[in-house]
């Protein structure tokens, strides 16, 4: 939303506050880099008019804070110790095959759930499965794949109902956006148990 005139430094105090909450809050779960980067999308969406943006620059700003985020969260998880013995640098490329893994199963759960007529539904059988593998690799994690699992899962529903009441459309570059989303919330979710065990 743009605000000008007198009202313009006020806003501007409100948004500044709430990225300085923001910051200071996931500073207490995640690295710096990582609570600074969620400060910057928190601002972002706060200072966006997206009724003049065209869909084109929000997909883009959706995706490099995205990107941004998952980057962040994966360089502090790239010291993380897993619950066995394996050699250095396989941790977080088992994080990142649950992470992803998480994702797609979220998204194909999104798919089953969407209220478009035309498009095609996914079976019970292929949406069970598609759960089972892709939540397995998580357990392989312990508790921090099972907090990213639940970070992904939460915020698969919140999109799946925002999906149900027409806050966002079904389009291949949102199914897109859903995947990407999910799997920076997986990230995050295992960062922010990883640190306490």
């Amino acid at each position: 939303m743009r605000v000008t005139g007198p009202f313009a430094p006020p806003y501007g105090i409100l948004i500044g506050a709430s990225g300085g909450a923001v910051y200071w809050l996931a500073a207490q779960i995640w690295p710096s880099s990582v609570a600074v980067i969620l400060s910057v999308a928190l601002t972002a969406v706060l200072t966006t008019d997206f009724r003049a943006m065209p869909a084109a620059r929000f997909d883009l700003l959706s995706r490099v804070l995205c990107l941004l985020i998952k980057y962040n969260a994966l360089m502090a998880l790239s010291a993380a110790k897993l619950p066995f013995a394996v050699p250095a640098n396989v941790p977080l490329a088992l994080i990142m095959i649950a992470g992803l893994a998480a994702s797609f199963a979220v998204l194909v759960a999104v798919l089953a759930t969407r209220p478009d007529k035309t498009a095609p539904k996914v079976g019970q059988v292929a949406l069970i499965f598609a759960l089972l593998t892709g939540f397995a690799p998580a357990l392989l994690l312990g508790i921090p794949g099972l907090t990213g699992l639940a970070a992904a899962v939460a915020a698969g529903l919140g999109l799946i109902a925002f999906l149900r009441h027409g806050k966002i459309s079904g389009s291949g570059d949102t199914l897109d956006l859903i995947q990407l989303l999910t799997e920076a919330c997986f990230y995050l979710g295992a960062l922010a148990t990883w640190r306490y065990i």
